[in-house]
């Protein structure tokens, strides 16, 4: 059985939803059900560049438009607590 790749995972966001803005788009949705929908969404930096795959992390800058015609700029963050 194969593993699945860890989507919070820096690298793997950005390669998924870079590659594949739609999904980034309803990912969007799922998570703000009761706002406008968001509509359109422009990656604006799409490539990972081989210093970031070497660095702390790799930044993925999104800008989305909603329905009502709102901006926003996206950015995940994943939190780690110590066990």
């Amino acid at each position: 059985m194969s593993e699945l790749l860890d989507p919070k995972n820096d690298y793997v966001f950005k390669r998924l939803f870079a590659e594949a803005p739609e999904l980034l788009v309803c990912l969007i949705n799922d998570l703000r059900p009761n706002l406008p929908e968001v509509t359109a969404l422009e990656v604006l930096n799409p490539n990972i560049e081989a210093s970031e795959l070497t660095g702390k992390y790799i930044i993925l800058d999104v800008l989305a438009k909603d329905i009502a015609g709102n901006q926003y700029n996206i950015e995940m963050q994943v939190r780690r607590y110590n066990a």
